[in-house]
């Protein structure tokens, strides 16, 4: 198995299974980046709070997980500060201050009417994307530097210059809560699976440690079940989780 680095990224917070979450990667001694929904917080700041308190950092995911392709500039604008306000006033009613401001879109969205965050983009889907880049930035938003992520399709693609963070590895996970109860083994089965195939330029590099990860998963309760198996599995793989460095 490759020994490799790792950075475990959480999208969709904070649910009602993400104390369970918690209590399992403090247990294994794993960081994590939250990004988390605005609105969510609101919801329920209780997990979110903690999370902080942990040593948990917690990322912007917009204010209520939107395709930004399907908005207007400014609305897209919109979910960006709201979501920032949120954190804003979490992270000072915790009284810690925010190590990072790191934002994800949803879904890989990035705004240029482009589902695939790879491209390629048209010239009015481009000059938007660059317009909600520089939106990110005006607002304190920056990605680290990935120096152990070594695929050439993420350099390529020049998803280590935009702001926003995107993944190399996606666990699928949310494909579970998708599925008929009847079926959720089999669809788990499939994701476990997924984790032996060997296309590192597709997305699917496990099973090598030339490049370290940046591993996506989701925090959806009606899937809690599957967290801990799933973190579990990679482990399995090699994969060392690690604090990003700022």
């Amino acid at each position: 198995m490759p020994n490799k680095i790792a950075y475990l990224t959480i999208d969709d917070a904070p649910s009602a299974s993400m104390d369970k979450k918690i209590d399992y990667l403090l247990r294994k001694k794993i960081p994590a980046v939250w990004f988390c929904n605005g609105e969510l917080i609101e919801q329920r700041p209780g997990p979110a709070m903690r999370a902080i308190r942990e040593g948990f950092v917690l990322g912007n995911h917009a204010y209520q997980h939107p395709h930004f392709s399907d908005l207007t500039l400014d609305e897209c604008f919109v979910q960006i500060r709201r979501g920032d306000e949120v954190l804003e006033a979490l992270y000072a009613q915790v009284g810690i201050e925010r190590p990072i401001k790191c934002f994800r879109f949803p879904y890989g969205d990035k705004g240029g009417f482009q589902p695939c965050a790879l491209g390629p983009y048209s010239a009015s889907g481009w000059e938007r994307k660059q317009a909600l880049q520089a939106y990110l930035r005006q607002l304190g938003y920056r990605q680290p530097v990935w120096e152990h992520v070594h695929y050439e399709y993420y350099r390529t693609a020049g998803l280590q210059d935009d702001v926003d963070w995107f993944w190399t590895y996606d666990t699928i996970d949310w494909s579970i809560g998708l599925a008929e109860p009847a079926l959720e083994a089999a669809v788990f089965k499939k994701v476990m699976a997924r984790m032996d195939q060997d296309e590192p330029e597709s997305g699917l590099g496990l099973n090598r440690g030339d490049s370290a990860e940046i591993v996506l998963m989701h925090d959806h309760a009606p899937m809690a079940a599957y967290f801990e198996p799933l973190v579990e599995r990679l482990l399995e793989k090699g994969l060392t989780f690690k604090h990003t460095n700022w």
